[in-house]
């Protein structure tokens, strides 16, 4: 649009957004952004999340968050970060003389931020089932409510490509949660289309609250996708051994099964996104090369592979949080569009020797 005199009107800039210049560390960011609106080729090897700066590991991956008013502290909320996809929110509080300034709301956005800035693409958080006034919050900035119990556990992705797609094409999307049949611990999550019946579903293995999660942090473990009333459908799901007590040296048996369901073919890569201290030993085509797949309408496919947490791989970092168990992510790419899928190790947890 353009003014009267043939000026361009001048741009809107949004409270939140900033403008910098890329580092070393947005290479992998800025190439996915060209790989979403088609620009270049998926990634041909595997990647690292980024790692922690000093101030975090300092802190055993744990930062209080606090509001003020007029100088008085008002409100904290705690961010704990380990090693991406989840990071969790904890212990919102308020004092009740400063409620309903919209402090909780402010906290809760300002930790999805800091988690945002390190590189974390989900969030979760758990709360009382009948707590209302949080349930409010959280809904109206886009959390889902998950697996329950006697507690409410509520999720966040905050940087999941898919997800995004599926609700800009269907705005008439419908969220629903249930659990998984035979699975303990597991549920469905599902977006589903009210005109077309498309539906994007995230397999969710999470218990409700950190007592009822044997230790295990929350992990989204398969994908089932379909849209244009099925042409396009697809399922992805990484599954590991069933093994505990894992420690550094060992090795760990992953397989990511996919089966296309449309009536076009499917091809892509299917990238692991790693710890530091974790690598893929085979096949050994693979150990750093991203795997390429490709699959006719009807057709299936398992890809096993083995990864090992090597031996200086430091576990002890664990004791500190709220979940011992390490994270495993696999990023797949397709035609255009892009999921992040993961499943969490049970390590076994030494106490530190400071």
């Amino acid at each position: 649009m353009t003014e009267g005199d043939g000026k361009p009107d001048k741009a809107i800039i949004k409270p939140g957004i900033s403008i910098r210049a890329a580092g070393p560390d947005d290479s992998a960011n800025t190439r996915a952004i060209q790989w979403a609106v088609g620009w270049q080729e998926a990634p041909d090897s595997h990647k690292y999340w980024p790692a922690h700066d000093s101030d975090w590991i300092a802190n055993r991956y744990f930062r209080e968050l606090v509001a003020e008013v007029d100088g008085v502290v008002a409100g904290r909320i705690g961010l704990e970060a380990f090693v991406p996809p989840f990071a969790e929110l904890v212990n919102l509080c308020v004092r009740p003389d400063f409620r309903r300034l919209g402090i909780g709301e402010m906290l809760t956005m300002a930790g999805q931020r800091e988690a945002a800035r390190m590189g974390f693409p989900c969030l979760f958080l758990q709360t009382e089932m009948d707590n209302t006034a949080a349930h409010t919050l959280y809904a109206g900035q886009d959390w889902v409510p998950t697996a329950h119990g006697k507690m409410l556990r509520m999720v966040k992705l905050i940087d999941y490509p898919i997800l995004a797609s599926f609700k800009r094409t269907h705005p008439l999307n419908q969220y629903h949660c249930v659990p998984a049949v035979g699975a303990e611990r597991t549920w469905e999550m599902e977006w589903n289309a009210f005109v077309t019946d498309d539906y994007l579903r995230l397999r969710l293995e999470s218990g409700a609250s950190q007592s009822d999660s044997a230790g295990m942090a929350p992990a989204i473990s398969a994908l089932d996708w379909r849209i244009k009333q099925g042409a396009r459908s697809l399922r992805i799901a990484v599954e590991r051994e069933p093994l505990t007590d894992i420690e550094p040296g060992h090795h760990v048996e992953l397989v990511i099964n996919a089966r296309n369901s449309g009536s076009r073919p499917e091809e892509g890569v299917f990238q692991m996104v790693l710890p530091h201290g974790v690598r893929v030993t085979n096949p050994n085509t693979n150990k750093t090369k991203s795997l390429m797949w490709s699959l006719e309408p009807g057709e299936s496919l398992r890809l096993p592979l083995v990864i090992q947490i090597e031996p200086h791989f430091d576990a002890s970092a664990l004791w500190y949080l709220n979940y011992g168990s390490l994270p495993i992510s696999m990023e797949a790419y397709w035609q255009g569009y892009r999921v992040l899928l993961s499943t969490s190790l049970p390590m076994a947890v030494p106490a530190p020797l400071d």
